[in-house]
């Protein structure tokens, strides 16, 4: 019963993070939203660097990235 509430908590952590980077509620993280995220922490990337961000998480090659790519690349399970 302990795992499944630890499971429960991640899939609710997880979704949480990826409305913190979905800014439009569209379901997907575009390269604009995941810029505006990472400049807000601190973090000032280059175009081409949040593209190759994009591009490794985009498993579908939409150019966007859905919420399943995005929990991929989280917990690694590309």
């Amino acid at each position: 019963m302990s795992n499944k509430m630890k499971e429960r908590d991640s899939e609710k952590e997880l979704k949480e993070a990826f409305r913190v980077f979905d800014k439009n509620g569209d379901g997907f993280i575009s390269a604009p939203e995941l810029r505006n995220v990472m400049t807000n922490l601190g973090e000032k990337l280059t175009d081409e660097e949040v593209e190759d961000m994009i591009k490794e998480a985009d498993l579908d090659g939409d150019g966007l990235v859905n919420y399943d790519e995005f929990v991929n690349i989280l917990t690694g399970k590309q």
